[in-house]
């Protein structure tokens, strides 16, 4: 299967690499990129970011010329974007890259912006400029706990899948109840993200529990011994406030705190290596229930033998 053909004028063939953080997909996504000559969209909410390059784990430069990557350095810190974003320029750029015959992988493990990329998002209505003033005010208030609290009353659906310390969501989540009077989760079991025009095949990468959480807590560790700290400051220096959306992201967030004094790096680095296992979890989690075309367990075998699986398979549903 040629993945930069389609079958119809409807559909557009695009092979996705998910997967929890710390699986290697971008080694893979790059290797699978030089041999079928395709360019690379990342879906990572963090690795939009400039100067959030340590922490992100952005494929590094040379990388990045060698294969195009696409939704990588595209805004500041200090500036909004949403999964619904990612997916209008990213089908904007898929229809580009489908004229040109340019094949297209789309690798990252934001799940939400995969699926709004595949299917689309819910409509939603507008949330007043009163609501989100007086939710602001409340949070500034009582603290993103009681949000937090809020929506596990009103919305506990959702409440599962949102991290307690995402101030947006909760505030968004929250605005819409208060908007429409119903939760936000009635609107997406509606929408149930149906009628993809995307033909895609998705493959998934996975690792024995055991095995993930070393690897993360290896490359944290690496992260902090070459330079996260310093990037940190730097992000300070340069004016981004601390409680920007970008800088409360795992690891950032702690390394602020180191910063300014309140509490020790020992006791930090324990924590980002915390939070991000039980990232890797809830996206273990999420995509289990996407259910990739094809699961890859890469210490099974070379990357070179993963390329040439994933090449047959492409072959195979031609």
């Amino acid at each position: 299967m040629d993945i930069s053909e389609s079958n119809s004028k409807s559909t557009t063939k695009i092979l996705f690499i998910v997967g929890p953080t710390a699986t290697g997909k971008s080694d893979l996504a790059i290797a699978l990129a030089e041999r079928l000559k395709a360019e690379i969209i990342s879906a990572d909410s963090m690795q939009v970011y400039r100067y959030m390059d340590i922490g992100t784990a952005k494929p590094s430069r040379k990388m990045r010329n060698l294969i195009p990557h696409h939704f990588i350095d595209i805004l500041n810190p200090d500036e909004l974007f949403s999964a619904g974003d990612f997916a209008r320029l990213g089908r904007r750029l898929i229809d580009e890259k489908k004229n040109q015959n340019i094949p297209l992988i789309v690798v990252g493990g934001t799940g939400l912006y995969i699926k709004a990329l595949d299917k689309g998002l819910v409509n939603l209505p507008a949330i007043p400029e009163g609501i989100k003033i007086s939710l602001w005010e409340t949070y500034m208030d009582r603290g993103l706990p009681f949000l937090y609290e809020n929506l596990q009353k009103i919305d506990p659906t959702l409440a599962v899948n949102i991290h307690p310390n995402d101030r947006f969501r909760i505030l968004r989540a929250l605005g819409i109840y208060k908007t429409t009077g119903k939760p936000l989760s009635s609107f997406q079991q509606q929408h149930r993200f149906k009628g993809s025009s995307l033909q895609a095949l998705k493959i998934g990468l996975t690792h024995p529990r055991e095995i993930l959480y070393n690897r993360i807590e290896k490359r944290v560790d690496w992260m902090i011994k070459n330079g996260w700290i310093e990037e940190v400051k730097t992000l300070l220096a340069q004016g981004y406030h601390e409680t920007l959306k970008p800088m409360q992201a795992i690891g950032y967030r702690q390394l602020t705190e180191v910063i300014r004094g309140k509490r020790r790096l020992a006791s930090a680095v324990e924590e980002i290596k915390k939070e991000t296992r039980h990232l890797a979890k809830r996206q273990i989690t999420w995509f289990k229930k996407e259910a990739p075309d094809l699961w890859i367990n890469p210490d099974s075998k070379s990357l070179s033998s993963e390329v040439d699986s994933i090449l047959m398979h492409l072959n195979f549903h031609s």
